[in-house]
């Protein structure tokens, strides 16, 4: 078990640096994960921020798991005010990678597409842009503007039996197995997705389970899962909250652990390879995020509400 009070490059006062993010002085994270939870090194002096960017803040699911299950508020980015905004982050040069998520960004691609195109536009085909979506719409993936650039799409799928799926998902019309994998199939670079798998005690909570899961995306024809401890946002949260760890066994032999990364007692991840039963192979990571306040932003949030914020609640920038 990794000491994540030890730090032999960095002591606690230091993990962070102030940096100017559009006139305002910023605390922001300084060092890069560890992967031993002991070592740490500091960011170079040239410091970038991961960004989040919220087209809309309406998702049509009702995960009882999810910070926002009780939001049903459609506020939408404008785009004029968003694009002026980057324009100023790229001056600065501190955006280094960028994820669109929500609310649902499927939801309106039109929308969608506008923002991917300011992003594009402004920092170039080189910045690294990923897309959250709960499905519901990723029938209209064909419709994403210059799809081929976007890194990732991160679709959330939490269990592998469509019916026990579309009770986590509060009863809403997410897309079948056999839907997404025919979404899948569309698209000629299959190392675009992600299953993003909540793990809860009632559902995904063993080793076996999450052999399941890893089956059901390797027929469906997605290379990887990640499997994520839930965060107790809320008493049903607490209550089904389960460590990845407890399902991802270093015992298991059919998986492979490669790497692992930590961010002192704040967050922690690992990476691996599942081999099925019959020798297929699939990339896989076990993610914990804790709720703690660090006192210094990991990134920034471009919110629907038209603001860019140090995080999904913290201080407005502008």
């Amino acid at each position: 078990m990794p000491d994540t009070n030890c730090c032999r490059s960095c002591s606690a006062d230091e993990r962070a640096r102030v940096i100017d993010i559009l006139g305002k002085p910023v605390r922001i994270k300084d060092y890069v994960c560890s992967p031993d939870g002991r070592t740490y090194r500091k960011k170079p002096e040239k410091n970038s921020v991961y960004l989040s960017v919220c087209p809309t803040s309406l998702c049509r699911g009702h995960c009882a798991f999810c910070v926002a299950t009780h939001t049903n508020e459609n506020r939408r980015l404008n785009i004029e005010a968003f694009a002026g905004v980057m324009k100023r982050l790229k001056e600065q040069d501190l955006i280094h990678a960028v994820k669109i998520t929500g609310g649902e960004p499927f939801d309106d691609v039109g929308l969608l597409n506008e923002v991917i195109g300011v992003l594009f536009d402004t920092f170039g085909f080189g910045l690294t842009v990923s897309i959250s979506t709960n499905a519901m719409r990723l029938e209209r993936l064909h419709e994403v503007k210059d799809l081929s650039y976007v890194e990732t799409i991160h679709v959330s799928r939490h269990h592998y039996d469509d019916a026990v799926n579309r009770a986590i998902f509060g009863g809403a019309d997410v897309p079948s197995g056999a839907k997404l994998k025919e979404i899948v199939s569309a698209v000629s670079f299959k190392d675009l997705f992600v299953f993003n798998c909540m793990l809860l005690k009632d559902h995904i909570n063993s080793p076996e389970d999450a052999h399941r899961m890893l089956d059901f995306a390797i027929e469906t024809g997605v290379p990887k899962v990640g499997f994520m401890t839930c965060m107790p946002v809320n008493a049903y949260a607490q209550q089904q909250t389960i460590p990845f760890e407890s399902v991802l066994n270093e015992d298991d032999p059919a998986l492979l652990f490669t790497r692992a990364f930590y961010d002192y007692e704040f967050c922690h991840c690992r990476d691996g390879v599942y081999v099925s039963p019959n020798g297929s192979l699939i990339e896989f990571y076990g993610r914990c995020t804790k709720m703690d306040d660090p006192g210094y932003s990991r990134g920034l949030v471009y919110d629907a509400d038209n603001h860019l914020k140090l995080g999904f609640s913290g201080a407005v920038i502008v």
